[in-house]
């Protein structure tokens, strides 16, 4: 089997690189050995959320200018603000063709409430998270109503309600909440308790049962212009959902992201995947590689469990396998390491220093800055120290930038995975 390029990892990072490879021309391959970061993410995403003293950056592309350096190790150095722009805009043209918009304010970060009523900046949001109406509505300090679906055990709005009246920015918001009724949980043997919100959102998907919500929600509003709703307005068919609901009930709908997963990051896994596939994209699902031969410098061939002996050989590899979470990087009692190929990690060798003394530590932990060494073109090192010049590392398996302290992560997995991919139809045309 051979490809111009096989990417090991399907999520925001890999998939934008393969989107961008087979858009231009190139046979691409991207093995995925299970559900990416995106079930688990807001379905936001950051570009750069945070100064070092924790200050909230408004505008990140003119703060990650200023960030980068020449030879500097940060990720955003080794891309260029250039091509950290048309990472971005490429990657919102692709999910605008599925009919997945996503929103900004303009160079400027808005913000998005989590699932615990804290506010975050963030870059780029679907529709029912920022877009003009929702700006202008703010502006006006209405009521908020913050409503449950009765039984779903995934959100808590008096929680997100009390941590909002906390924030300065809803100082002067009347916030309330309350619950509405799924229709469905009336003609189901299944406990209310049971649901997820996988269950939910295949319901909004059907639209039979919309006009009956959106008389619940008008009647559990109190008046409010803003009703916040847990997030699963549908997953195929969001777009016609989110506007028939905000036209039955005439308010502005806010979807606040649940305990995973994540509806909003599950629609831009499928729109990415599907778009993928309409370029003629390959998606190996569920395997997992188990290594490679490096010879000379240069990656020859993978091998994964799934394809046994066989050799799965490419002109070009990107490693987007992730952090910890996902098994990119893996920690042993003494020792970090990256198992696929064994490359060069950036890790204190004490173990005391991986972690910050408290668990929600504000400077987070420092081992969410370690990872795999690259020059900069994104190329690793093997274990004899030699650069591997057809292998590329994008996303949250590179060092040298804390995703949660910065608010960087999608920015980073985005701009490094267009970057590569940018390398690899250069090398495949030279």
């Amino acid at each position: 089997m051979n490809y111009d390029c096989l990417i090991i990892g399907g999520g925001i990072s890999g998939l934008t690189c393969g989107i961008k490879c087979v858009s231009e021309g190139l046979r691409c391959g991207i093995l995925s050995s299970g559900m990416s970061a995106l079930h688990f993410s807001s379905g936001s995403i950051d570009l750069y959320g945070y100064h070092t003293n924790r200050k909230i950056v408004y505008q990140p592309l003119d703060y990650i200018e200023r960030l980068i350096i020449p030879e500097g190790r940060h990720p955003y150095s080794k891309c260029g603000i250039d091509m950290i722009r048309e990472g971005i805009s490429f990657f919102s043209e692709t999910l605008e063709k599925e009919g997945l918009v996503l929103y900004h304010n303009n160079d400027y970060n808005h913000f998005h409430v989590s699932t615990m009523g804290t506010v975050k900046p963030t870059y780029l949001s679907q529709r029912s998270v920022f877009n003009d109406s929702i700006k202008e509505g703010f502006k006006k300090r209405s009521k908020i109503a913050i409503l449950n679906f009765s039984g779903f055990r995934d959100f808590y709005p008096e929680l997100a309600a009390e941590n909002l009246r906390k924030n300065s920015l809803f100082s002067l918001f009347d916030i309330i909440t309350g619950e509405i009724e799924l229709p469905l949980f009336r003609r189901t043997e299944k406990n209310p308790h049971e649901f997820r919100s996988m269950d939910i959102a295949r319901i909004f998907d059907s639209e039979k049962y919309l006009p009956g919500i959106a008389n619940q929600i008008v009647n559990a509003s109190g008046g409010a212009l803003f009703v916040g709703l847990p997030a699963f307005i549908g997953i195929n068919n969001f777009t016609r959902i989110y506007q028939r609901l905000s036209e039955l009930t005439g308010m502005l709908i806010y979807e606040i992201p649940t305990l995973p997963p994540s509806i909003l990051g599950m629609r831009i896994d499928d729109a990415l995947k599907s778009r993928f596939a309409a370029l003629g994209g390959e998606f190996i699902a569920g395997d997992t590689v188990n290594g490679g031969e490096i010879v000379n410098g240069v990656l020859d061939h993978i091998h994964t469990e799934n394809h046994g002996s066989t050799r799965l050989r490419s002109k070009f590899f990107v490693l987007s396998s992730g952090s910890f979470f996902s098994r990119g990087l893996v920690s042993e009692f003494n020792m970090i390491r990256e198992p696929v190929f064994n490359l060069k990690v950036a890790a204190s060798e004490d173990r005391r220093e991986w972690y910050s003394p408290s668990f929600f530590q504000k400077e987070s932990h420092p081992f969410l800055e370690y990872g795999v060494v690259t020059n900069n073109t994104l190329n690793p090192e093997d274990t004899q120290g030699a650069t591997v010049e057809n292998l590329f590392c994008t996303g949250a398996i590179l060092p040298h930038y804390n995703p949660i302290r910065e608010g960087c992560g999608g920015g980073v997995a985005i701009s490094t995975g267009y970057f590569a991919a940018k390398k690899i139809i250069e090398g495949c045309r030279s």
